[in-house]
């Protein structure tokens, strides 16, 4: 695993971090790929990944759709600190508290 997550055939320079180069590849997590081994591949998929991705879309559309969201405590989305702790897991450094308020539809009268 470790070696073919930073092998320079797959990767512009592989041996630093980039977490980056995920967004904008046009690859898939479908299995196929040796750039994507760490999420298994071929036969030894995990059988539930198209199952979850659907199902983390739908929530999040639903998340979305019900509730408006705002930040907290005058909070502007230029002072959010978004700097990342990395370890085996990416993760945020400060916490993103959010306000959630049932989304009410106005009458269009």
């Amino acid at each position: 695993m470790w070696a073919l997550g930073r092998d320079s055939e797959y990767w512009e320079e592989a041996e630093k971090f980039e977490p980056e180069r995920f967004n904008e590849n046009p690859l898939d997590v479908s299995g196929n790929h040796f750039q994507f081994i760490p999420f298994g591949a071929g036969r030894r998929i995990c059988p539930g990944i198209n199952f979850s991705m659907a199902s983390m879309e739908l929530c999040l559309a639903q998340l979305l759709c019900h509730f408006d969201w705002k930040l907290v405590n005058g909070v502007s989305p230029q002072q959010l600190d978004m700097t990342v702790n990395f370890g085996n897991v990416a993760s945020r450094k400060n916490s993103l508290y959010l306000l959630a308020s049932p989304f009410v539809k106005q009458d269009a009268r």
